[in-house]
């Protein structure tokens, strides 16, 4: 039984986009277990956890994301992983 856990940071991400990517995640994972046989088999016994970790407390590469950077990266002004200061 797999279990997936997706880590974000906090207030990120809707309660709707919450519930899209566990069903969406769910469904890869299914699909890859279950094969050659039916994802529909494995899918009751995929478990997907969404923690949401505090700001400050994620960080890429030694740097702690900030609500900015995420801004950047999401506009798609930031492209690549930030190199340590």
């Amino acid at each position: 039984m797999p279990v997936v856990t997706i880590d974000t940071i906090k207030g990120t991400i809707s309660k709707e986009a919450k519930l899209e990517m566990i069903k969406r995640v769910s469904e890869v994972v299914a699909e890859i277990e279950a094969r050659p046989n039916p994802k529909e088999n494995m899918l009751p016994f995929v478990y997907c956890i969404v923690r949401e970790i505090d700001w400050g407390d994620f960080a890429n590469n030694g740097v702690p994301i900030t609500p900015e950077l995420l801004g950047a990266v999401k506009n798609g002004i930031v492209h690549i992983a930030m190199k340590q200061p």
